[in-house]
């Protein structure tokens, strides 16, 4: 049986791995939603041009679907509004699709030790507290499968390949010590794909949520010095903890709000060094790690290699200089 698929985010990084996994199937009929007219994940097939914040135009867009992907990215605002337009219009369709929502492992907040899926959800920053809401609405909802990724890497990410990338080459970050000593719950981005099309094609998993991560995570020193070989940044640079105040404390507030006067004035963000925000330097150091259980039973996942995936992340890297 063919399944309509409609992936809202259909652009964006998960978007776009997931919108190729889908035509190579042989069982889905995908369809990408964005607000653009046209897009490369998207380019030669099915594609609606929609806003996901608008009921009214994802009612519309529901029609005729078997399964919607929600891969919306962004501001914490757009999360919430997108969750919100989507559940609400869903539930008027006469014939309900599945729905398949990419929350994120930030549910949790800042607590520590091994986390199952029924864990309190403890985020209280922006983000974290929109994707708890976007959750809310998918467990009213009774055709939702829900996904609480870790940090998804990979071609095509921007935050945790590409930005990473460029402060390993420019030896702002490296082997940290102490300061890297944290768990980086690492799931590469063809795992969350694989995790997606498990869901779709299983629709006994209605109303299940699953952590995504590899079972045996590396600390972020691991996945720092792992990835600066790959790149070939080496020798790795050795960050000590001064240079990281330097950096959190100093130079971040100055660069963002720089970065922010530029963005609004449309000026060129080229050559301003990315700020290192502190939020992520207390990631570094935070001791959680995701129970994946649960994914590799009831989802069959295997999980990708660190080094297969750090290599297939520096060849993307390498291809784009």
């Amino acid at each position: 049986m063919t399944l309509r698929v409609l992936v809202l985010g259909a652009d964006g990084f998960v978007g776009q791995h997931l919108m190729r996994a889908l035509v190579a199937s042989g069982w889905a009929m995908p369809v990408a939603a964005g607000r653009r007219a046209a897009g490369a994940a998207a380019a030669g097939l099915a594609r609606l041009q929609v806003d996901a914040t608008d009921e009214a135009a994802l009612f519309t867009a529901f029609q005729d679907v078997d399964a919607i992907v929600n891969c919306v990215a962004g501001s914490a605002a757009t999360i919430a509004s997108s969750s919100r337009a989507l559940f609400a219009a869903a539930a008027r369709i006469s014939r309900p699709p599945a729905v398949v929502h990419l929350s994120s492992m930030a549910v949790y907040g800042t607590v520590t030790g091994v986390v199952s899926e029924s864990a309190p959800l403890l985020g209280e920053d922006p983000y974290a507290l929109a994707k708890i809401a976007s959750e809310v609405l998918g467990t009213q909802y009774p055709r939702t499968v829900i996904l609480r990724p870790g940090i998804i890497y990979g071609p095509r990410s921007r935050q945790w390949t590409e930005r990473i990338a460029r402060w390993l080459l420019a030896r702002r970050l490296g082997d940290l010590g102490a300061a890297g000593d944290g768990i980086c719950n690492l799931v590469y981005v063809d795992d969350v794909v694989g995790a997606v099309l498990q869901a779709l094609r299983r629709p006994e998993l209605a109303g299940q949520v699953f952590n995504l991560a590899m079972a045996a995570p590396p600390s972020w020193n691991d996945y720092l010095v792992g990835f600066a070989r790959a790149l070939g940044a080496v020798p790795v640079a050795r960050i000590g903890r001064r240079r990281l105040k330097i950096e959190s404390k100093l130079l971040a507030p100055p660069l963002k709000i720089a970065e922010i006067v530029c963005r609004q004035a449309r000026m060129s963000l080229l050559r301003l060094p990315e700020p290192i925000p502190p939020s992520l330097l207390r990631l570094f150091r935070q001791e959680i790690r995701l129970d994946v259980t649960r994914a590799e039973q009831s989802l069959q996942l295997r999980w990708t290699a660190l080094a297969t995936g750090l290599e297939q992340a520096a060849n993307w890297i390498r291809q784009r200089a």
